[in-house]
């Protein structure tokens, strides 16, 4: 495996390139190592076929082949594979290294977050599916779809990985929770078996827990031809979003037919709900109707005289004054009473509003020139009552109170920036109260809230994440 012998002082050498740390763990087929890549020093992962499947030629051929397909595969949900090789007869691949907490146990994540996770998931898989040919009839090789498998790397991305933590033994039992219906009557793989998936991993991110259960693999393998998924409302009484509901029906029907029929076609209903959700709506506007107009006087006519018939014209200061006193006399007095009540309301307000200027320009205009005579005693100003507006008491008891959702402790930051992790004041455990001061703030594609926290160490503010926060 080496290329330099290992020294006490030393670790193993692969290629002169790649010196190898220590053992994180197992997959299905190889044995995953901390590594350092020291001709560009940066830190690797070295994925290495183990041992005792070194003599089987049918995995041996199946790892080299997803080798060769995750390095045709580029997409920011799944590894980058930077090198591959072999060694002592030992296929190895060499890709990014990544860290983070595993979706599994966290319990219910909020809408927004949860179909941004899936939107990045599936994301991955259609570039995967979409390398479709006579020979993979269901795409490029993924990692299976597990909540196991998806690792939160920071508060907005996810990365979809082999499960190296768990034993060899769980991974079978696990992967049976998303296992499609079909799958267990013997019908080959299909682009919709993924949809099936999806569609589990998404109810569970909503819910905080996984629908079908069992005892072991073979029993919750069978729990999927005939269980129904209940509605999210039933554990989640609060959520209301049929839309999500029409997306996980369709998504989890029994029958592929009825499923949407590609990862694809889910991912592009999943942008229509993202969409909706997140549309801003506005209130409606009244629609008045407009006052009906003043009936004009009918016009005069004149009889066509007959020949050899004088025409009778009525006199002259009759015809011209009396349309003119019609109209004069036409008042709507209701209308009059309102326009004079608006009139005096606008008047008021405006009246109360300059009256409350002058009182609070006084108040700490005369404070302000108090506090430059160092050489006399202070004057004990009067504080604003608590229900004045703006006054510092008011301004806290209105600070909205949320609580700390995330189990793994919440970062507060100086700057609403998740990018780097110098910037991090302190870490808040699960079920803290915070207060909020400023905010919301969008900053790239995280929403932040300034808040104040009371923690061992003393009183904190700083930014947090909006999706790590429930309102109390």
């Amino acid at each position: 495996m080496t290329d330099e012998p290992a020294t006490p002082s030393s670790n193993p050498l692969l290629f002169g390139r790649y010196r190898v740390q220590t053992q994180l763990g197992t997959t299905r087929l190889a044995a995953v190592y901390d590594a350092t890549d020291e001709r560009l020093q940066r830190r690797v992962l070295l994925h290495l076929l183990q041992k005792h499947l070194v003599g089987q030629e049918l995995l041996r051929t199946r790892f080299i082949t997803q080798i060769n397909q995750m390095a045709a595969c580029s997409q920011p949900t799944l590894l980058e594979v930077f090198d591959r090789g072999e060694v002592g007869g030992r296929p190895f691949m060499v890709t990014e290294y990544c860290t983070g907490r595993a979706l599994y146990g966290l319990g219910a994540l909020g809408v927004e977050q949860a179909l941004r996770f899936m939107r990045q998931i599936s994301a991955a898989i259609v570039v995967c599916q979409a390398q479709r040919s006579a020979e993979r009839p269901t795409g490029l090789y993924h990692p299976p779809i597990s909540s196991r498998n998806v690792l939160i790397v920071d508060e907005q991305r996810v990365k979809l990985v082999e499960n190296w933590r768990a034993p060899h033994e769980e991974l079978k039992r696990d992967q049976a929770h998303y296992r499609a219906p079909e799958l267990s009557e013997g019908l080959p793989d299909n682009p919709s078996t993924a949809v099936y998936a999806l569609g589990i991993l998404l109810y569970e991110m909503l819910t905080g827990e996984r629908p079908i259960t069992g005892s072991d693999a073979h029993t919750i393998a069978l729990a999927h031809q005939r269980a129904q998924l209940p509605p999210l409302s039933r554990l989640r009484p609060s959520l209301y979003l049929p839309s999500v509901e029409r997306l996980l029906a369709r998504a989890t029907a029994r029958l592929p037919e009825q499923r949407f029929p590609d990862v694809q076609s889910f991912a592009h209903e999943l942008e229509a709900v993202w969409r909706d959700l997140s549309a801003a709506t506005y209130r409606m506007k009244r629609t008045t109707t407009p006052p009906p107009m003043p009936q004009q006087p009918a016009p005069l006519t004149t009889p066509t005289p007959t020949p050899n018939q004088p025409v009778a014209r009525p006199p002259r200061s009759k015809r011209t004054r009396q349309p003119q006193t019609a109209q004069v006399r036409h008042v709507d007095q209701n209308q009059f009473r309102q326009q004079n009540r608006r009139r005096n309301l606008v008047g008021w307000l405006v009246m109360m509003a300059l009256l409350t200027m002058v009182v609070l320009g006084s108040y700490f205009g005369v404070r302000a020139l108090a506090d430059q005579f160092n050489g006399y005693p202070n004057f004990p100003f009067p504080a604003l009552p608590r229900w004045w507006p703006g006054s510092p008491s008011t301004q806290q008891e209105q600070g909205e109170i949320y609580i700390v959702t995330i189990e793994a402790g919440l970062n507060l930051r100086r700057t609403p920036d998740a990018s780097s992790n110098t910037n991090v004041i302190a870490v808040i455990p699960k079920g803290t109260l915070v207060r909020k001061l400023e905010g919301p703030r969008q900053t790239g594609n995280a929403t932040w809230l300034r808040v104040r926290v009371e923690l061992e160490e003393g009183q904190r503010e700083g930014w947090v994440s909006l999706a790590y926060l429930q309102p109390q």
